[in-house]
């Protein structure tokens, strides 16, 4: 059934093979960045999905992305939002529930995490990279330009929404809740997933895509003076 919805959506919603390079706490502890220019920042885009298959109440799957480009002194938006819900054969709604993490406020990313029973699949995946501006918008052509979806099927519920800084991407099931969470304001991004039941399999994604232009001449030279400047701090006298 899961297989059935993923293959109905469009390429807007399909995500390319996650990659990530493994590194200990050392490592992390000793990255350091620099913040060029706002001007550098051309457009960024997001894509969430939040999807649960269980043996008897069905499948449900909901998806959204946005995209955002620099256009003159402005910015261009594009969003798309789909939802799909089907109840399985036999759907006991009496299952046991599992609520959300709605109340969690997070900074940076949040990921939670609770599971009750046996045979259950749950993953939380986010990823963060930097990107040519040409690739961002390579399938949005199928951008169907809604910024809320809501589909329901027997016990089945599955939502996206794109607020004024913020998106929300939840699916409910007997058992089953998920939620992304995506806040602006607050610079958080939360996934929480929580299933009480057997056999279920679910999963929330998120990709954040940024796209910067290419550092000027100019500015080549300047943060090389500043990186010179901090290197003589270091000098003995």
């Amino acid at each position: 059934m899961l297989l059935a919805l993923a293959a109905a959506t469009p390429p807007a919603a399909a995500l390319p093979p996650l990659r990530a390079d493994l590194v200990d706490d050392a490592t992390l502890a000793a990255l350091n960045g620099r913040y060029f220019d706002a001007q550098m920042l051309v457009g960024l885009r997001v894509d969430l999905i939040s999807s649960v298959a269980t043996p008897q109440q069905g499948a449900a799957m909901a998806s959204g992305s946005l995209l955002v480009l620099r256009d003159g002194a402005g910015f261009s938006v594009r969003s798309d939002a789909r939802s799909e819900a089907a109840a399985g054969v036999g759907a006991d709604a009496s299952a046991a529930a599992a609520s959300g993490a709605e109340s969690v406020r997070m900074h940076g990313i949040g990921q939670l995490a609770q599971i009750a029973g046996d045979g259950n699949r749950l993953s939380n995946l986010a990823a963060i990279e930097f990107v040519d501006a040409a690739g961002l918008a390579a399938d949005a052509g199928g951008f169907n330009g809604r910024t809320h979806s809501d589909s329901a099927a027997g016990a089945l519920r599955a939502q996206v929404t794109f607020l004024d800084g913020a998106a929300a991407v939840g699916v409910q099931a007997p058992g089953v809740s998920l939620q992304q969470r995506l806040d602006g304001g607050l610079g958080g991004i939360a996934q929480s997933g929580r299933i009480a039941g057997d056999g279920v399999a679910a999963g929330n994604r998120l990709q954040l895509q940024i796209a910067t232009a290419p550092m000027t001449p100019q500015l080549g030279r300047e943060l090389g003076l500043l990186q010179a400047l901090a290197g003589l701090r270091g000098v003995p006298r």
